[in-house]
């Protein structure tokens, strides 16, 4: 009877503990979630279940032995963990997610090519040459090609799988230097349309000597092992529209690199042939339906880094900076020397440029120059679109009468055809304030003026920056008025003390060339307006304003030119 009792004690006093355990995890459920009560509830269960097995076990002399207090212990520590390794799984989520929420900040140079300094071997082909003759300036290996004539230009047109090589006299020795490049525009149809090879050696009177083929598809590079697509385009060898590529390679000293118009798309450090010749190979049978064209064809030696030469010779000459035909639109594969130019310009804020265009002989002097005049214009406004100083560059065009090479010969003649970067003394290399007049000022009349607008850019002009004043005393500014008159100023002194404060003298001319106004001493405080007709500052109707200093921090002064005005920096 007694052990009746005892043991339905026993059995209401572990579920008791039962539900006192159930009670317990509710709490923790608002707190912990479902997971961990369900857990308590197990243990409180298993507690119960060890007491009534004690209980048990002593009613029949066997007395269960308690467990250890280091496996509690390791229980515990092994919740405490699972718990853990739940929160820090979740900050680490939260951690990746920021990262990928992060975008990383890119900087890529995508076409870094510049052609070499002196052109070893060019084909455009001439307009002299006859349609439907074979390429005078190659050599046939295998098929077919001859002159064509396309949208009005020569080509060289593949009939069937034509294979040539340059006609050299030193076709057999290795005439490619250590340092080269190679440059052609090659067509594609739509569609599927074929490919070029391009071998690095020449196939009829030289040995392969390991060279790898550079294959080229109307969208993709191949060389060996390295294949990428142009960006933008899934497929390498298909396109809707097709069209002119130009293919650009350079070769320096055992590295290889290849583009497609603007862009790198193979660059091997490491090319373990030597390269000693070319061959270019267009795949066209009788059978297909697009047709194979090439043109301006130019091998060139590469040279003396850019700023090595403005040490050395004081100037920069390119000659892969390209024109269309008898135009002054830049072609997209000049953007490399460009680029170079800009990022020296940048390295070097005291360096300052005189961008000077030269043509060679063919076609009269007279379009020649201004067709040089108008290009080098174009490179210096693509400059400063870029982001350089107006006041550092000015331009000049000398057409055929400089020329550096021979008129007789293709190679001479693209030699010939060049953009300049002549180191010239600016405002930015000036650090000589001039307070005892200004000769420059003093020369310039009316006409004068109006002739050097012709020649220099126009724009705002930087007063000072965090680095200091930038406009120094002495500079001559030339401009145009609102009311359409021309005039002059030089800058007698900025006052970093008082708001960059600028003073200046001027004088704004009538039409025939006598004064309309002027003053020896014009105050122009920090973000006021300026009316040069008249020569006022302050309050004034926005049509009578030919200028303000504009002030976006407290260090940075412009002068910001007003609608229907223009100001030109004049080079010391």
């Amino acid at each position: 009877m007694k052990k009746g009792i005892f043991i339905t004690l026993l059995f209401t006093f572990c579920f008791a503990l039962v539900n006192g355990q159930v009670v317990e995890p509710e709490k923790v459920v608002k707190k912990q979630g479902t997971r961990r009560a369900n857990n308590k509830i197990e243990r409180g269960v298993d507690k119960g279940f060890d007491k009534l097995e004690e209980g048990i076990g002593s009613l029949f002399g066997k007395k269960k032995k308690k467990k250890k207090a280091a496996n509690d212990e390791s229980k515990n520590t092994s919740e405490n963990n699972e718990d853990s390794n739940r929160n820090d799984g979740n900050n680490s989520n939260e951690r990746v997610e920021k990262q990928v929420a992060k975008k990383p900040d890119v900087v890529w140079n995508k076409f870094d090519f510049v052609p070499g300094d002196v052109v070893i071997f060019e084909d455009g082909p001439s307009l002299m040459e006859e349609n439907g003759e074979f390429p005078s300036r190659w050599d046939l290996k295998e098929g077919n090609v001859e002159i064509a004539q396309v949208d009005g230009e020569n080509v060289i047109y593949s009939i069937e799988h034509g294979t040539i090589v340059p006609y050299l006299k030193n076709a057999k020795e290795d005439y490619l230097p250590e340092i080269f490049t190679i440059e052609f525009d090659a067509f594609f149809g739509t569609g599927y349309s074929g490919r070029y090879f391009i071998s690095f050696f020449d196939a009829k009177n030289q040995r392969c000597n390991n060279n790898d083929r550079l294959y080229v598809y109307v969208n993709s590079l191949t060389l060996g092992s390295s294949s990428t697509n142009y960006p933008g385009k899934s497929k390498g060898n298909w396109d809707a529209v097709g069209g002119w590529r130009h293919i650009s390679i350079a070769f320096t000293k055992g590295k290889m690199k290849a583009y497609m118009d603007d862009t790198r798309l193979i660059n091997i450090p490491h090319y373990e042939a030597n390269p000693t010749g070319l061959t270019i190979q267009m795949e066209k049978y009788a059978s297909s339906d697009y047709e194979k064209y090439i043109k301006n064809i130019r091998i060139a030696k590469g040279g003396v880094k850019y700023y090595d030469r403005v040490l050395q010779d004081g100037k920069i000459i390119c000659n892969g900076i390209r024109f269309d035909v008898n135009k002054a639109s830049l072609k997209p594969e000049s953007m490399g020397p460009i680029n170079k130019i800009y990022e020296l310009l940048q390295k070097q804020p005291d360096l300052n440029f005189s961008v000077e265009g030269h043509t060679d002989s063919d076609g009269d002097d007279a379009s020649n120059k201004s067709l040089s005049e108008a290009r080098a214009k174009v490179v210096m406004e693509k400059l400063i679109q870029m982001g350089i100083s107006s006041n550092r560059l000015s331009y000049a065009g000398f057409g055929e009468s400089k020329p550096l090479d021979n008129n007789s010969t293709p190679e001479g003649k693209a030699n010939n055809r060049r953009v300049e970067f002549v180191k010239v003394e600016g405002i930015a290399a000036s650090a000589k304030p001039n307070t005892s007049g200004n000769s420059i000022f003093d020369s310039l009349d009316r006409k004068a003026i109006d002739t050097k607008m012709e020649s220099l850019p126009n724009g705002n002009i930087p007063v000072s920056n965090q680095s200091g004043i930038l406009l120094k005393n002495g500079t001559t500014i030339i401009y145009g008025t609102s009311d359409g008159y021309l005039g002059k100023m030089e800058v007698l002194d900025v006052d970093e003390s008082d708001s960059y404060r600028l003073t200046v003298k001027y004088v704004t001319y009538n039409d025939d060339g006598s004064v309309h106004s002027k003053s020896d001493h014009l105050e122009i405080g920090g973000t006021y307006t300026c009316d040069l007709d008249e020569g006022s500052t302050g309050d004034m109707t926005r049509s009578e304003e030919d200028f303000w200093l504009g002030r976006p921090d407290a260090k940075t002064t412009t002068i910001v030119q007003r609608e229907n005005t223009g100001f030109y920096v004049v080079p010391n």
